[in-house]
């Protein structure tokens, strides 16, 4: 999300310290920019893909009728 009137928040999925970290930034007003390192559990991704095939294993039968 970036705007012109107001702060900008960014995620990068690699960080200064080679973790993912949310980044906002308020250039037009205060000038400060803060980063907040995020340290996710070793299993997220396979966590994650694990939720969304339990959200899609029912819509996959419906959608390909």
């Amino acid at each position: 999300m970036s705007m012109s009137s107001g702060p900008s928040i960014f995620i990068q999925l690699a960080g200064e310290r080679d973790c993912p970290e949310v980044v906002v930034e308020d250039e037009s007003g205060s000038m400060v920019t803060v980063q907040v390192p995020l340290v996710p559990p070793d299993d997220w991704i396979a966590d994650h893909r694990r939720r969304l095939r339990q959200v899609m294993d029912p819509w996959v039968p419906m959608l390909s009728r």
